[in-house]
Formats: structure tokens, C-alpha cells, sequence
């Protein structure tokens, strides 16, 4: 209850620090970055529809997407980009893929029950290097990117020494209110990371399909386009970022094409890159918060 008192004047902290940044996104008073986790099989087999409802919005987005469904699915995956869209790297088993009983999560069982950050860092390089070995196999696709599977108490400065070592570009596997400037982009080595948005009311929980759907039976079941909207009008007034994730499998529960259409409506103002075009244009811009840290 206290955390919820709070949340309206945190998120308005960390708004005010993109105001205070005056941070011209690409010639748009805002951005907003939208990212697929496709965790379980429901998630890629999700993935055409998907696709093709981005497609007819004119948007393109980012998906994170895990090796081992790419190796069972690979076509799926080839629609998202043949649309245009991004596939990143969630990892090869993503470790903790929970299965709960008490809603519709997955039809299967055969999931890795270990911890990320009980991997040792061996495991973990294995667990990004496979992933990238896997896609460039199977699809002749080289992904840019990396989110930690469940990445909310995740050591930030480990993962991007780690896909610093890889060679990757960028990680979003940092909650906004974690992160030194909040939700601001910074680096780490040569490695950008791209804060997740945390939930306007719950700023401690990221803006997500699990948060909106399932977390304490469903924090935004009725009400998460509203939020969203609200969202995008703040940031268009302060000019913030928003950078959320949803599960491809619950397209029909969150409306998707509402989500999207407002998103197209918004073009004008708010600018929606996928990430790698984000990091591409950050890099490019030479914007004080760049320094690493």
C-alpha cells in the first residue's frame, strides 16, 4: 500500500529526469520502445499474428526470443523478421521458466527450473552464446541485443561485462527506479543499456503482461490501455522514454491491436524505433548521458 502511495510522485521523479535531460528523440518529443518476451512455445507459435498486426499498424518492434524455441519453431521466428521487426537474445532454456498451475501459462512442463543467478558465469556465457549460435544457424540472423529471463534482481554490471566480452550491443535487463539516471540509457563499456519502464502505479514492478495479467491477480486486467495512454501522453508533455514488454501468447487478453493502433496514432510525437535502432541512434547522437559508468 505504501509503494503505491508513493508511485505517482517516483514516476514523476523519474520523468522529470528526461525532462531535465532535454532529450531530442530522433525529432520527436518522445519514444517508445516495444519489446516481445517469447518465453514459453505459446509465445512462438504466437508470433506470425503478432507479426502481421505490426505489419498492418506500421510498427516494428523487438522480440526476445529463446534459442531452444527457435531450434523447434524456426519459422515463426523468420516472420518476425521478414516484417521487419528484431529478434534479441533471452537466453538458450531461459532458466526459471515457471509453469503455474493456477492460470494458462503453457501446455508443457519441459522447462529449465534453475535460477538465473544461481548459474555460474560459465553457464551464463553459454546461455547467450548458444542462443546467438543457434539463430545465426538456423535463421542467418545476428541479434544485437540481450534481456535476462526474470532480470529484476540481476547484478546490471555483471551482464554487461558479460555481453561486453560477446560482443553485443545493448541489454535491457534493468528495472527504471534501479538504474543510476532511473530510466534514462546509459553505458556500461561499450555496452548500452536501455532501461525497462516500471508501472506507472506499481513503480517497483515492470509494465508488463505478467504485471497487468496475472501479479496479484492481475494489477491492469481492466485498465492497462488507459494507463498506457496516460503514459504516452506524460512522456509526449516531458519527453520521456517508455520501454515495456509483452507476452506474444496474450494478445487476445491486452488487446493488442488497441495497443498498437495507439501507437500509430501517436507516430507524430512519439518516435518508435526497435531497439537496435535506438542504440544505433544513441551512439550516433553523442548525448551527455552516454558516459559510462
Amino acid at each position: 500500500m505504501c509503494a503505491q502511495l508513493f508511485a505517482p510522485h517516483l514516476d514523476r521523479v523519474m520523468l522529470n529526469e528526461f525532462c531535465d535531460a532535454e532529450i531530442k528523440w530522433n525529432g520527436r518529443r518522445s519514444c517508445f520502445l516495444l519489446s516481445f518476451d517469447c518465453d514459453f512455445p505459446e509465445d512462438a507459435l504466437a508470433l506470425p499474428r503478432i507479426a502481421e498486426m505490426l505489419k498492418e499498424s506500421g510498427l516494428r518492434a523487438s522480440f526476445a526470443c529463446v534459442g531452444r524455441w527457435v531450434e523447434e519453431y524456426p519459422d515463426p521466428h523468420s516472420e518476425v523478421i521478414a516484417s521487419g521487426s528484431e529478434l534479441f537474445n533471452h537466453s538458450y532454456s531461459h532458466p526459471e521458466l515457471v509453469n503455474s498451475p493456477s492460470h494458462f501459462v503453457s501446455s508443457r512442463n519441459d522447462f529449465n527450473p534453475r535460477r538465473w543467478a544461481d548459474l555460474c558465469r560459465d553457464e551464463k556465457r553459454y546461455e547467450v552464446v548458444r542462443c546467438q549460435e543457434i539463430v545465426q544457424q538456423i535463421l542467418s540472423y545476428e541479434m544485437r541485443g540481450f534481456r535476462v529471463p526474470h532480470f529484476g534482481n540481476v547484478d546490471a554490471a555483471e551482464v554487461h561485462a558479460l555481453l561486453d566480452e560477446i560482443g553485443l550491443a545493448y541489454s535491457t535487463s534493468q528495472l527504471a527506479p534501479s538504474g543510476p539516471r532511473f530510466g534514462i540509457p546509459y553505458y556500461r563499456g561499450k555496452v548500452l543499456e536501455i532501461p525497462v519502464t516500471s508501472c506507472p502505479k506499481h513503480p517497483f514492478a515492470s509494465f508488463d503482461s505478467w504485471h497487468a495479467l496475472y501479479a496479484r491477480r492481475g494489477w491492469h486486467k481492466q485498465d492497462f490501455l488507459d494507463v498506457l495512454k496516460n503514459r504516452i501522453s506524460v512522456c509526449n508533455e516531458l519527453g520521456g522514454l517508455t520501454n515495456i514488454y509483452l507476452d506474444p501468447k496474450d494478445s487476445e487478453r491486452l488487446e493488442f491491436e488497441r495497443i498498437f493502433d495507439l501507437l500509430a496514432i501517436s507516430a507524430e510525437e512519439c518516435w518508435c524505433p526497435t531497439y537496435i535502432e535506438f542504440a544505433e541512434w544513441w551512439k550516433r547522437s553523442q548525448l551527455p548521458s552516454q558516459e559510462s559508468v
